[in-house]
Parts: structure tokens; C-alpha cells; sequence
């Protein structure tokens, strides 16, 4: 084994699991009131400029079923993955 390409290896791990967290905090934020104080919006803000483009992909393809938006689900497995099959080449 090589230490290198475990380091990397687990920072792409690292790194999907966080924009996971982002992915899921922003398909939240449209179910619950969390209120407009200065920081709230900030991080939304954060989460729009951040996750938005990705999910709009899947929003392409999949359209709402009502008010249900499967597209954050989708983006989700489909980042999971890419991101395993990207860590396989690199540790292989």
C-alpha cells in the first residue's frame, strides 16, 4: 500500500462526505422555517452557490413529483459513486 494514494484516497472520502452534509442541509432548508438573521442567510447563500449547479444536472432529467424533489437523492448516489469508483483508481 502505498501512504500517498491512501491520503488521497481518503481526502476524496472526506470530501463527498461533506458536500453529502451540504446536498442534504440545502434540500432541508426548503422544509423548515429557519428564519432570515444575517448568518442564516450567509449559509444559505453558501449552500445556493455551492450545491445548486450540481443538483440543477439532475433537475434537467428528473422533474418534481409535486412537491417532492428526488433530484438531491439522485445527485447523492450518483456523487457516491463517483466518488468510490475515482478512490478504486487511485488506490489501485
Amino acid at each position: 500500500m502505498d501512504f500517498g494514494r491512501d491520503l488521497v484516497a481518503l481526502f476524496i472520502n472526506s470530501l463527498t462526505l461533506v458536500y453529502t452534509v451540504m446536498i442534504i442541509a440545502y434540500a432541508l432548508q426548503t422544509f423548515v422555517p429557519i428564519g432570515f438573521s444575517a448568518p442564516v442567510m450567509a449559509v444559505r447563500r453558501f449552500l445556493d452557490d455551492t450545491v445548486a449547479p450540481y443538483l440543477m444536472i439532475f433537475r434537467r432529467f428528473i422533474r418534481p413529483l409535486g412537491p417532492l424533489d428526488l433530484s438531491a437523492m439522485v445527485a447523492i448516489f450518483a456523487l457516491w459513486i463517483v466518488s468510490q469508483i475515482v478512490q478504486g483508481i487511485i488506490a489501485a
